[in-house]
């Protein structure tokens, strides 16, 4: 059992690792594709039965949704950017409608960001439209998980902010882990069906 929680721990860590390298070698502009690596290997993880090989997961899973990940990326960046400088005119002009406006916006934005990724991973998906869809219902309907989501988000934000940046060598991973912790139970009916039916 430690041996094993031990393995584990290190796999998060290590495919923390190329996150990192494969984030920031790429200008940020991999970033997109590393995530939905980074999730795949961490769903692998909880496989505690399989043996998870990191490098062959995560680069398997960057090759085959490097564009499409790459492109939700993009429009994620946009979208966050436009609702900033929304937040901030508000705030400035003090526009109160267009305040709760933007605060509405970067609340779907995040939870769609926490829920994009991870089902990247684990699902194939013909149609990239239909995916959308059903991560913009998920992420809207189970508000208590996404309390956690959120909280998840603070606690790594807390620890390579305000403790030391150090921390982001293992704060990627950790989150990667705790959302996918969260989201496994919501994700878990689709999986059992879909391994019924001999597509997952």
């Amino acid at each position: 059992m430690i041996k094993e929680t031990y393995r584990n721990i290190m796999d998060i860590v290590f495919a923390n690792f190329i996150w990192i390298m494969v984030s920031f070698l790429g200008i940020l502009l991999t970033l997109g594709g590393a995530t939905t690596a980074l999730f795949s290997v961490i769903f692998q993880v909880f496989k505690t039965n399989e043996p998870t090989s990191v490098m062959k997961t995560f680069k398997k899973s960057f090759l085959k949704n490097f564009w499409f990940s790459t492109l939700v990326y993009i429009c994620l960046v946009v979208l966050g950017a436009s609702t900033y400088l929304m937040v901030s005119t508000a705030i400035n002009q003090q526009l109160d409608v267009l305040l709760v406006l933007g605060i509405i916006a970067s609340y779907e934005i995040i939870i769609f960001t926490c829920y994009f990724f991870p089902t990247l991973a684990i699902f194939k998906t013909n149609k990239n439209i239909e995916l959308i869809k059903n991560v913009i219902i998920l992420s809207n309907y189970h508000l208590w998980t996404n309390i956690k989501l959120l909280g998840t988000i603070v606690i790594v934000a807390y620890l390579i902010i305000a403790i030391h940046p150090i921390f982001i060598v293992v704060a990627v991973g950790l989150y990667a882990f705790l959302v996918a912790f969260h989201l496994r139970p919501i994700f878990k009916p689709y999986i059992e069906k879909l391994d019924e039916e001999g597509n997952h």
